[in-house]
């Protein structure tokens, strides 16, 4: 999948907004994407929507929710302090 998100996917939604793309002169507006952010966030949410329709919801989460096993809570805050550190670093390196 992500040989080709990266080879096919992104490259064509690329195109059709930097540069002078059909989105980007879509109703005569324009289109400003802030350090890439509109299409890397636009590319990557519609993959994630498709994946999640095409996966669909896991087994047994709806069958038997009391015996459906929780989220390992250590992970996930270990998860947020890895993307809020990224974010630090990412979001004032985009401004320079």
């Amino acid at each position: 999948f992500a040989f080709l998100m990266a080879s096919f996917i992104y490259p064509v939604v690329v195109a059709w907004t930097w540069g002078g793309g059909w989105l980007a002169t879509i109703l005569d507006v324009g289109y400003m994407d802030f350090a890439g952010s509109g299409v890397v966030h636009l590319t990557g949410g519609v993959a994630g929507l498709a994946g999640t329709i095409i996966l669909g919801p896991r087994k047994g989460r709806f069958t038997n929710p009391a015996e459906f096993e929780t989220h390992n809570l250590p992970l996930v805050v270990l998860g947020t302090f890895a993307l809020w550190f990224g974010w630090y670093g990412f979001n004032p390196g985009s401004t320079l």
